[in-house]
């Protein structure tokens, strides 16, 4: 009985402590900061930082940016202020009317978007694309937090690093699926890079002798599919109504990068698929006939020493635009695995 008196009077006594240390109305602490600095952002991708930790300060909170400087010179970078135009959709594309670019233009419209901005309510730091614009480097920002009694200015609240866009791509699924025997299966090995320069150059050529002509304010997706020692197959379409390229979609119940972007035509050639797409992310939706975001592709029997079908299947999504060349090889790690085009 002693004992439990005692546990009483402890937690009473714990009470009124805990009732003497109640924290002020309009209370604003020191130590407010941001978890994740510094904070690494991707050029031209859409990105958001975590709110500001408030250590117990009485929310809710306002926050204002005051500056944004260059590390290296110490100088405010004004391409932060800019604006850019930000695709929002007014309503769901429908895979099965919606056939023409017309009828999914009507379904969105382009609206300025700030490059950078410091969300007022909690101080979320909020990217865009027009990052694009904006030098790589680092940079300081200065921010101003007020609450109801007040406010406190933190001079270098969080360090922010702008890299160069490296994962224009998002990656998903890319393997062979059933493809004859399991155990003798290739290894596929998928590599990416943005076309810039000579290679642009050579890009605006290569698809007008397809019969397309390059527009800047597009974007364009290249789909290249090697065999194990570095030969590309070709994607021309055969005139002989009983062949056809040597890879070809798998069948008309499943999924395809034509099925994914009616709207738009595609583009082949005796190396690669060329796919034009007019606004990010490419694709921008599923086929109708498929529930999945899967498209399907197979390497036909005679193009290969296998002399079977390989079934191919790819997922990835393209988040913004540019002229960006995908390249799948079929890696065999040892001879049975080997897949070997037959040139014609």
């Amino acid at each position: 009985m002693k004992i439990k008196k005692l546990i009483y009077g402890l937690l009473g006594t714990g009470g009124i402590l805990v009732a003497c240390d109640k924290i002020e109305e309009g209370y604003m602490s020191s130590n407010i900061y941001y978890v994740t600095d510094p904070f690494t952002v991707e050029q031209g991708l859409t990105t958001y930082s975590e709110a500001l930790e408030l250590d117990n300060s009485t929310g809710p909170v306002n926050v204002e940016l005051l500056d944004i400087r260059n590390v290296e010179t110490g100088k405010t970078e004004e391409t932060w202020y800019s604006e850019s135009e930000i695709t929002f959709w007014k309503e769901k594309i429908n895979s099965e009317t919606d056939t023409t670019w017309e009828q999914v233009a009507a379904k969105y419209s382009m609206q300025t978007y700030p490059t950078f901005q410091v969300n007022p309510v909690g101080g979320r730091l909020e990217f865009s694309e027009g990052t694009l614009n904006v030098p790589v480097g680092e940079y300081e920002i200065d921010i101003k937090v007020s609450n109801v009694k007040e406010t406190r200015v933190i001079r270098n609240a969080c360090t922010i690093i702008l890299t160069e866009s490296s994962s224009f791509i998002k990656e998903g699924t890319y393997d062979l699926w059933n493809s004859s025997n399991s155990d003798t299966r290739p290894n596929p090995v998928m590599t990416y890079k943005e076309l810039k320069g000579d290679d642009l150059e050579a890009f605006k050529s290569k698809l007008a002798a397809a019969g397309g002509e390059y527009n800047e304010d597009y974007g364009y997706m290249i789909l290249r599919v090697l065999d194990h020692y570095g030969e590309a197959f070709d994607w021309t379409p055969n005139t002989d109504a009983n062949s056809g390229g040597e890879i070809r979609q798998r069948q008309s119940d499943l999924g395809s990068y034509e099925k994914r972007s009616p709207w738009q035509k595609m583009y082949y050639t005796s190396d690669a698929m060329i796919a034009p797409f007019p606004m990010a992310p490419f694709p921008l939706i599923n086929a109708p006939t498929s529930t999945d975001d899967l498209s399907y592709y197979r390497i036909i029997p005679s193009a290969t020493t296998k002399g079977v079908d390989i079934w191919l299947r790819f997922s990835w999504f393209i988040q913004r635009k540019g002229v960006f060349e995908i390249t799948y090889q079929l890696k065999g790690a040892d001879d049975t695995g080997i897949v070997q085009r037959v040139k014609k």
